[in-house]
């Protein structure tokens, strides 16, 4: 595989992966705040109020970072910035999460870990894939 198409591939999957997301957040917001994921309840754990502004507001924020990064798989020149802004949303992301997992349980700290590292570690591989080629040393 091209290092091309591993780069459209790893942000496809961002993109696929955080579509559900949005759309749960901005259209149901209490069930996203109660529920998410898969009936696991982690926003709610976290023992914080519900705020549908916010709740909502952030699903808007994971949608339009999706529609941009969909036109980047089309448009090249958007891909590294797109790349890098899913970057700092998921690692920021992740640090805040690897403080605060003393309200759950063993399986779904490792779920919770592991499925948000998977938007950096995405992220990565698609700058890594979309990195300028240096010419080699012998030419």
């Amino acid at each position: 595989m091209s290092r091309d198409r591993i780069e459209q591939v790893a942000l496809g999957l961002i993109a696929v992966f955080m579509l559900p997301v949005g759309l749960q957040a901005a259209f149901t917001p209490e069930r996203f705040f109660a529920d998410f994921p898969f009936d696991r309840g982690w926003i709610l754990a976290e023992g914080g109020a519900y705020n549908e502004h916010l709740v909502r507001d952030v699903g808007a924020l994971f949608i339009a970072m999706v529609v941009v990064t969909v036109w980047a798989l089309w448009r090249r020149q958007l891909r590294r910035p797109v790349a890098v802004a899913w970057l700092v949303e998921g690692t920021l992301h992740v640090i805040y999460h690897v403080g605060h997992l003393d309200n759950y349980e063993s399986v779904d700290k490792v779920a919770m870990i592991a499925s948000l590292a998977a938007v950096p570690v995405l992220a990565a591989v698609a700058l890594w894939a979309g990195a300028p080629r240096r010419a080699s040393a012998g030419r």
